[in-house]
């Protein structure tokens, strides 16, 4: 119609089929948040029962007509521009959350093997529409980032699974519990942490340079190329990183303070100015 939506549109209309779908264990709390540019509609996704649970900072991206993601977004800061999934993973480490993304795919979209394909479960039959929103860890975002990785929607769709999986898997037992939802989302995490051990960070190794006698564009190499038989620096040993350690290892924890009172209505202030809202889902056994 002229005007492609954003990602603040598509997430709306999913949180308004999941209150529509499942009320009764799910609230959604939304914040009044700062217009900047590249925001992409962060939020947090809380899942608890009696007073345990884990949270996700997720930022959505939506695919280009041709399946493309862009990646490398920038944000604007007090210390200048900002990739936008670095401030995501900092804020998901302040807020005490795993970092993620979902993506907003077309219905060409397909899986890259049976273990992210759509799948059956108690509520439905494998269906390609499931493809629909995936996700998938910031850490395997950040090293097709780091490594200006060619085919880099490619590479982070090879990691991405359907976002109902994480609550559907039927291959994990007793599948609607806190711990086993748990357990898929870490194994996420995990993925990319994994995943971004691998990364090389490399300079910028060639300029695109224009030829005014021919009128067309030609590529000249400015740096060498690093030595890509040298074992790469293990990235997630920086501080940001290892917070997620303590995120990730051992069972579900007690939910801060601010996530209990945002279950039970009270007022309560996003840990920051780019939270859109969270999403928080009961998984007790009725």
């Amino acid at each position: 119609m002229g005007r492609a939506l954003g990602e603040e549109s598509f997430t709306d209309f999913n949180l308004q089929d999941l209150r529509r779908a499942h009320g009764d264990r799910l609230v959604t709390h939304q914040f009044t948040r700062e217009e900047e540019a590249g925001n992409g509609a962060d939020w947090e996704w809380w899942f608890h029962a009696d007073g345990h649970g884990f949270g996700m900072r997720v930022q959505a991206k939506k695919a280009h007509k041709d399946g493309r993601y862009v990646l490398r977004r920038y944000t604007r800061s007090s210390m200048g521009r900002v990739l936008q999934s670095d401030r995501l993973v900092e804020d998901a480490a302040a807020s005490g959350c795993l970092p993620f993304y979902v993506f907003y795919n077309h219905r060409n979209w397909t899986a890259a093997g049976d273990e992210l394909a759509p799948a059956d479960c108690d509520h439905t039959l494998a269906d390609q529409r499931q493809m629909g929103c995936t996700l998938v860890s910031a850490l395997v975002v950040q090293r097709a980032i780091v490594e200006r990785m060619y085919g880099s929607s490619d590479h982070v769709k090879r990691h991405s699974i359907p976002w109902n999986r994480v609550l559907c898997d039927s291959t994990v037992p007793d599948v609607g519990s806190l711990n086993a939802v748990f357990d898929r989302v870490r194994a996420l995490h995990r993925d990319g942490v994994l995943d971004l051990r691998q990364a090389r960070e490399r300079p910028e190794v060639y300029s695109y340079a224009v030829s005014r006698a021919e009128g067309v564009g030609r590529r000249e190499p400015l740096a060498v190329p690093p030595d890509y038989g040298a074992p790469p620096p293990d990235l997630t040993d920086r501080p940001v990183y290892r917070a997620f350690g303590g995120l990730s290892d051992g069972p579900v924890r007690a939910l801060p303070a601010r996530v209990r009172q945002m279950i039970s209505g009270d007022p309560v202030d996003p840990p920051d100015s780019r939270l859109a809202g969270a999403v928080l889902v009961d998984l007790a056994d009725h």
